[in-house]
């Protein structure tokens, strides 16, 4: 079944089901039915009665299919392609597809040449021989220079070529050309994204209904900002001033995005059939709120005997909150939220010394900075 608790449904709308698969309703109807058609009772011990067991569990099991068939046109239970063709009904808005990390990458030379030397064949340079990028233009070095920089793409789409620092690609898996010397990528790689999962693809789905009209909303701008990147996952809209439409974007998992990101952003809102006239586009990357976590935590001793399950399980609910906390622009350093979390835990209780409650305008994102957990030890009730 789809996740419909991570899905933004409109008002509180009801739990489907198309056909009954109460397996206890059903068995009672086939054992009534039996009985009054051939006018004897069936026992629990009756064999007939064992027949009408497996024959209600083969029912209920075709309706189950049933069940979960029907719900594939409705699109808040819908997944996969299911969920794709009903893209349809919302504009045509398509799934994202997978993209590729990007980087820039500089070749060296042995030496200095007093002309130009232009490589025009596509090069190839790898992190370990799995994952390659490779270069998307001409390699120009210009006379008197040692060096030239070119972008690179890789060669897999995804998120599993983002995230090489500077200086980690650095062998050439094409034949080495004339006075190579050694190359390396001289900026992080990012831009590399899944497909579109299908909680974000429907979310987006809805956000497309906001995104025909030329009146500028927030709504428009933040489902064509999405359109851009499966990476991104939340948007912030605001206008500081007429006729200025600020937009603020993050990633998934906290990460800010990159320039590279932003412009393409940008470029794509600016475009004339999105954004109105008299609007002035500016995206960037959202204010960051800083915040420490210090806390001590004490167990009963009447758990003592479970304290290394609930240690882990602390250190669980930490990490839960900060992806909570940080994952959403606007959403205020929440120390009471914290305390549920920890008391989930099975400890007894908890000294939170920060965070504190604080504001978080729209646009600001709170980020970690410091965290100290600390065991306090056994008490009594």
């Amino acid at each position: 079944m789809a996740d419909t608790k991570t899905r933004n449904i409109p008002g509180n709308l009801p739990e489907v089901e198309f056909v009954d698969t109460n397996t206890e309703a059903l068995v009672n109807k086939l054992v009534a039915g039996y009985e009054e058609i051939t006018g004897r009772i069936l026992y629990p011990a009756d064999p007939v009665r064992a027949f009408i067991l497996w024959l209600a569990d083969v029912i209920i099991q075709e309706r189950v299919l049933i069940n979960e068939s029907a719900k594939q046109n409705l699109p808040r239970y819908a997944k996969g392609q299911y969920l794709d063709s009903l893209s349809e009904i919302f504009h045509n808005t398509p799934r994202l597809e997978p993209t590729a990390a990007k980087t820039t990458l500089r070749f060296y030379l042995t030496k200095t040449l007093a002309e130009d030397f232009i490589i025009t064949d596509t090069l190839e340079a790898t992190v370990d021989s799995e994952i390659n990028f490779e270069t998307t233009g001409h390699i120009i070095f210009k006379a008197g220079t040692g060096y030239a920089d070119v972008p690179a793409v890789c060669t897999t789409t995804g998120e599993i070529g983002n995230g090489f620092e500077p200086g980690q690609i650095d062998k050439l898996v094409s034949g080495e050309f004339l006075y190579f010397k050694e190359v390396k990528n001289i900026t992080e790689t990012a831009g590399g994204s899944e497909k579109e999962e299908d909680v974000a693809y429907y979310n987006r789905m809805r956000e497309s209904e906001e995104s025909y009209t030329t009146a500028g909303p927030s709504g428009s701008y933040i489902y064509h900002a999405k359109s851009v990147s499966s990476q991104i996952s939340d948007v912030s809209a605001d206008s500081p001033e007429p006729g200025i439409a600020e937009i603020r974007i993050m990633l998934h998992n906290g990460q800010l995005p990159d320039k590279e990101l932003l412009d393409k952003v940008e470029a794509y809102l600016s475009a004339d059939d999105i954004r109105p006239m008299t609007d002035k586009v500016i995206v960037a990357a959202p204010d960051i709120v800083e915040f420490n976590i210090n806390i001590k935590y004490f167990i009963s001793k009447e758990k003592e005997t479970s304290t290394s399950g609930i240690k882990q399980a602390v250190a669980s609910a930490v990490e839960n909150y900060i992806s909570w906390q940080t994952s959403k622009m606007g959403r205020d350093i929440n120390p009471s939220y914290f305390n549920a979390l920890l008391m989930e835990s099975g400890i007894k209780r908890v000294e939170i010394i920060s965070p504190v409650f604080t504001q978080i305008p729209k646009g600001s994102v709170a980020v970690i900075k410091e965290e100290s957990v600390t065991f306090g030890g056994v008490e009594d009730e």
